[in-house]
This record gives C-alpha cells, sequence and structure tokens, in this order.
C-alpha cells in the first residue's frame, strides 16, 4: 500500500492540531514539527511525501527551512507546501515560490479544500516519478544497446576488408560494389551509435550544463576546429559580437558545431555556403541566431528537425538524425529553447535562447 506520509509544520500548537486531525481524517499518517531544526530532522529520517510547512517558526522562517530542503539531495524531490495566516502578501508568496516550495497556501482554508490541494500536488509528484523512472529505464536501455553492438559492428567491418584482401584476385566489380555497401552500411552504424551514446550521456550527466559560457570563445574554437571543413566549402562565416550566458561551454560547443556543420552540409550545389551568426538581447536572456544560405525546408516541419532520428533529406545527405535533437536537449537544460524558421530555396535561420548569467554569479 502506498505510504501517504505528511510533514505538518506549525509553531502554533491548535493551528498544528486542528490541520493534524483533518489530516488524519482523510487517511494521511502525519509527523508533526514546531522548528526549523526539527523538520530537517525529521525529513531527513522518514522521507515525507509532502511537508506543509510554516513561514513563522521560532528558530528560521520557513523560506529558509525551505532553501536547505531543497540544497539536501536526500530531500530535494520531495513536495513543500508554504502555508500561513500571516505572511499573505503577494511579495510573500512570490519569495515562497522563489525559493523553492511547489504551493503558497493562505489560511483560514475550508478542510475539504486542504485535503484536495494535498491531493492535487501528490498526484503530480507521483506522475513526475513515474515519467522519470521511465526515462531512465529508456536511457540505460539506449546506452546498454548502443554500447553492446559496436563490437560486433567492428568485427563485420575488419572481417569484411580482411575477406576482400584475401579474394581480391577473384573480385569482379559487382563483388567490389557488394563490398562497398557492406563498408558503407556499417560506418554509417557506427556513426549512429556514436551520436546515440553521446545523446543517452548527455540525458544521464547533465552536470556540465551549469556554469557560464563565453560564446564569443566557443565560436572561435569551433572555427579553429572546424577550418578545413569550412574552407573545402569554399564557406564565408561571419558573426556579431557574442554574449557570456548561462551554460557549459562544452555542451554549447556542441550546438554551435552542430549548426554550423548543419549549414555546410545543406548547401546548394553551385552557391558557397554563407552563414551569419548574430546575437539579440531578449529581457534577460540572449537569442542566438545562424543564417544561411542553404537548400532550406518546409516550415511545417520546424518541429519534427529536433526529433531523435527525424531526416528531411534523403541518403545523399550523411547524416544520423541525431544532431538537432542533442542541441535541443542541451539548449533545454540550460534553461533556453531552440527552433528554426526555412522556406525550401531560401535557406535557413536557426535561433537558440539561453539566459544571461545572474549578477551575483562570480
Amino acid at each position: 500500500m502506498e505510504q501517504r506520509l505528511i510533514l505538518n509544520v506549525d509553531d502554533y500548537l491548535p493551528g498544528r492540531y486542528a490541520r493534524s486531525k483533518i489530516l488524519r481524517q482523510a487517511g494521511f499518517s502525519v509527523l508533526e514539527a514546531q522548528s526549523g531544526d526539527e523538520t530537517i530532522r525529521l525529513a531527513t529520517l522518514h522521507k515525507p511525501q509532502l511537508i506543509l510547512l510554516d513561514v513563522n517558526l521560532p528558530d528560521a522562517n520557513g523560506f529558509e527551512v525551505c532553501k536547505q530542503i531543497r540544497s539536501n539531495p536526500e530531500l530535494s524531490a520531495t513536495t513543500v507546501l508554504h502555508i500561513s495566516a500571516s505572511s499573505i502578501m503577494p511579495q510573500h508568496q512570490v519569495y515562497g515560490l522563489d525559493s523553492g516550495a511547489d504551493g503558497y497556501l493562505v489560511e483560514p482554508m475550508e478542510p475539504s479544500v486542504l485535503i484536495a490541494t494535498v491531493n492535487a500536488y501528490l498526484r503530480m509528484r507521483r506522475a513526475e516519478d513515474a515519467l522519470r523512472r521511465s526515462n531512465q529505464g529508456l536511457e540505460e536501455f539506449a546506452f546498454v544497446i548502443s554500447h553492446d553492438l559496436q563490437e560486433p559492428l567492428r568485427n563485420i567491418s575488419i572481417y569484411t576488408e580482411l575477406l576482400s584482401n584475401h579474394l581480391e584476385p577473384y573480385l569482379d566489380e559487382p563483388s567490389r560494389l557488394y563490398q562497398h555497401y557492406v563498408l558503407t552500411g556499417v560506418t554509417r552504424m557506427q556513426k549512429l551509435i556514436k551520436d546515440l551514446l553521446q545523446f543517452s550521456r548527455l540525458i544521464q550527466d547533465g552536470s556540465e550544463g551549469s556554469g557560464i559560457a563565453n560564446l564569443g570563445t566557443v565560436l572561435e574554437q569551433v572555427l579553429e576546429a572546424m577550418a578545413n571543413a569550412i574552407e573545402a566549402e569554399g564557406a564565408v562565416v561571419t558573426y556579431d559580437p557574442l554574449p557570456v550566458v548561462k551554460g557549459g561551454e562544452n555542451l554549447l560547443e556542441q550546438v554551435i558545431r552542430n549548426l554550423l556543420s548543419n549549414a555546410l552540409k545543406y548547401r546548394k550545389p553551385d552557391d558557397p555556403p554563407r552563414i551569419h551568426i548574430a546575437a539579440k538581447r531578449a529581457g534577460r536572456s540572449w537569442i542566438i541566431s545562424m543564417q544561411d544560405n542553404g537548400i532550406g525546408f518546409e516550415s511545417k516541419f520546424s518541429d519534427r528537425i529536433f526529433t531523435l532520428f527525424q531526416r528531411l533529406h534523403g541518403q545523399e545527405y550523411a547524416g544520423t538524425g541525431v544532431g538537432l535533437a542533442i542541441c535541443k536537449r542541451i539548449v533545454e537544460h540550460g534553461g533556453g529553447r531552440i527552433w528554426a524558421e526555412s522556406s525550401p530555396g531560401n535557406g535557413s535561420t536557426f535561433h537558440f535562447m539561453l539566459p544571461e548569467p545572474d549578477t551575483s554569479e562570480p
């Protein structure tokens, strides 16, 4: 049977008693605390599903207690609802929610409303937990399958070449063509597995998504690494001064590299690529735009292209359909979003928006 444990925190004994009685009558198990220290101790020991946290406590206000809960890895996923009869001004509620609370309840409150609200938040938490478990299982499956497929593919490639070398005097043109098809398929599968592994690792470990990134420095590194490819395509890459944003420089380097690679790949046959990278402030965020003069695509596919394994063009363009999905994952992990604008024959513009660093950050 599912545990339904609530920690009821209030230093006012009559109010705490009345609230605990209502919760128990509704079928919940209830623990009680009357201070911030007691709240942390009981929450760490018993792991309640939800904490009803009074704002005004004798040793610390509830906002600070909530921050401690959120910073504790053992408690960070616990649902916290502030509740108060005195700190009910809008600025109190905003500060409480910004401090990490999931909700802010104002007393007096009808018992039926309290129970319905608690049940609603617990339903949301159960749905989030189920989705997290499902995603984790899929990510682990993708990682294991991708890793285990590499060795047999490597063997296919090696032994196909050995067999071809051994039979070289006897091979006719069709046989050499078949060998080429086998090795091309193996190479494509190896690239797909490599991209899938990268995507899986990115999902499992998003720690590099934090920090501050100087996009100007990131772009310089990408242009230096891709100098040969840019020269081979006869491309001209121009750019505006780029800002500093929130995010990991290694991950954002992948974003810019993938977008630039696509701009080079989907060029017009007789028109050298011309690519411009611009930056525009949008409130407390920056929008980075990469515009090209390539073959473009129909605007109705602008969402589909960021989906894993989705490709708009045929085998004449190399690729696995993973690169833009990786870009989307990195940008969204950094608190931003990515989108594209295009039309056939008129090039494409890829935009991604990321927040600027907090002024309090070093």
